[in-house]
């Protein structure tokens, strides 16, 4: 499913978010250390639930810092493929967020019951993005508040 929207936030912004989200989730799955400069396509990493019986397996598919983040998440429930293409336009970042989920697609539902499922699908997706600009607006008010102190 594809959703756009256009987020009153920096490219920068977006992708110094981005980037730091993913070695910090990194660095708590594996206790490896790695950088920016990690960050590309091919790395992978794998994470435990808590059940100690759940493997999701990472794997980033492509990444262009200030164009795409795709990455796709495997577990024996189901198979996630995300990407996050940025484009800057003049009321912000418009950002095109793909998200595809294996099971989802391949329930067979009736017709108004699968119109149901995506709207509400959609909606998460639209959350997803404005918490993400909320986060980011939350960070750059603290900056501003450190900065005065």
């Amino acid at each position: 499913m594809k959703l756009t929207r256009i987020l009153k936030i920096t490219e920068k912004e977006f992708y110094d978010f981005l980037e730091a989200d993913l070695l910090s989730n990194i660095r708590q799955c594996t206790g490896k250390e790695l950088s920016i400069k990690d960050i590309k396509k091919g790395l992978k990493y794998s994470k435990h639930e808590q059940d100690a019986l759940t493997r999701i397996d990472v794997s980033i598919l492509d990444y262009e810092r200030g164009s795409i983040y795709k990455s796709i998440t495997k577990s024996l429930a189901d198979t996630i493929t995300i990407s996050f293409e940025t484009e800057l336009v003049d009321d912000g970042l418009k950002i095109v967020f793909n998200q595809h989920l294996e099971d989802f697609e391949n329930k067979k539902q009736n017709k108004v019951l699968r119109m149901f499922s995506e709207a509400v699908y959609y909606g998460r997706m639209t959350d997803t993005l404005y918490d993400l600009q909320k986060k980011i607006i939350d960070n750059r008010s603290e900056s501003v508040e450190i900065a005065h102190i």
